[in-house]
């Protein structure tokens, strides 16, 4: 008899090789990428939201004013009627989208998670990228903060490895500091100083 993931099988006259072990969990047998069940669970702090709106403002507001601009000039320059304003709605489309969906979109889809054996981060766009860090592997740990993340009582953690640097981007200052000296103290990492 043999022990096949909680499932016994009897070889007792039967060719071939015994049935696949029961799906366990996401480290046994095969596991689709996108299934829920290894995400991490935590958000981010909804406070980031209008943060990064103001942040690519910055960007988009003159890339959206030089669109008109440009349509502008077109015109002036006797240019055909669509292309001044095909360049003219570019630039308020990119403005739009930039400043209303895609924050939206960014803080839905960052996760992050942190266990006694592993940092757990998933985030992008388009295209979904789960990282995982063994806390072996970690070899200092910080937080760090903009003007705009001050302004808001943002946080950034970041995570150092040999590899390079994670960062869990937006977490109350307070939040930020306790989870940067639990990480310190799982990866037993030399505290340095911080926020």
């Amino acid at each position: 008899m043999v022990e096949c993931g909680g499932l016994e099988h009897r070889f007792a006259g039967r060719p071939g090789p015994p049935p696949a072990p029961a799906r366990l969990g996401p480290l046994s047998g095969y596991h689709h990428p996108m299934e829920p069940v290894d995400a991490p669970s935590r958000m981010l702090d909804p406070r980031v939201k209008t943060a990064w709106r103001i942040q690519t403002a910055i960007v988009a507001i003159p890339v959206a004013v030089f669109g008109l601009i440009g349509a502008g000039a077109l015109w002036v320059a006797s240019s055909p009627m669509w292309l001044a304003i095909l360049v003219g709605v570019a630039g308020l489309a990119f403005a739009v989208i930039m400043l209303w969906p895609v924050p939206e979109v960014r803080y839905r889809r960052w996760r992050w998670e942190v266990t006694d054996l592993e940092v757990r981060l998933q985030h992008g766009l388009i295209v979904i990228e789960r990282v995982v860090i063994p806390m072996v592997r970690i070899q200092h740990v910080d937080t760090s903060q903009g003007p705009i993340m001050h302004a808001f009582g943002l946080s950034e953690v970041k995570v150092s490895t040999a590899a390079g640097l994670h960062a869990i981007p937006a977490l109350a200052d307070e939040d930020a500091g306790v989870l940067r000296d639990k990480i310190a103290v799982l990866a037993r990492v030399r505290d340095d100083g911080g926020l």
